[in-house]
């Protein structure tokens, strides 16, 4: 999982590399191993959300319907990275955590 310290980074870069000074050799390494790092964290939490989907979908010993027992499945994975210690940003669109904060 990325931090919000990371997240900090990688705008910091961002941010840097648009202004007049760039960024040199070791900024720009810095900066491509923490975009990697925040693609990687997106991709597994979107790996980790579609297998509850699925789980979701093909569980029909309970009653509801399959969105609800998706939010269900989700909202307990939000909750067990939670109890890791671990930053949940939700990703949904519009979420000005991320479209107006992140820049990669």
């Amino acid at each position: 999982m990325i931090t919000e310290k990371e997240i900090a980074r990688i705008n910091e870069l961002y941010h840097k590399s648009r202004e007049g000074g760039g960024l040199n050799a070791e900024e720009k390494d810095e900066q491509a191993k923490l975009r990697r790092a925040y693609i990687d964290s997106v991709k597994a939490n979107l790996g980790v959300y579609l297998k509850d989907i699925k789980n979701a979908g093909e569980d029909t010993s309970t009653s509801g319907n399959v969105k609800e027992k998706v939010q269900k499945a989700m909202e307990k994975t939000d909750a067990e990275l939670a109890g890791e210690g671990k930053n949940v940003i939700e990703a949904k669109a519009g979420n000005p955590e991320i479209s107006s904060h992140l820049h990669i």
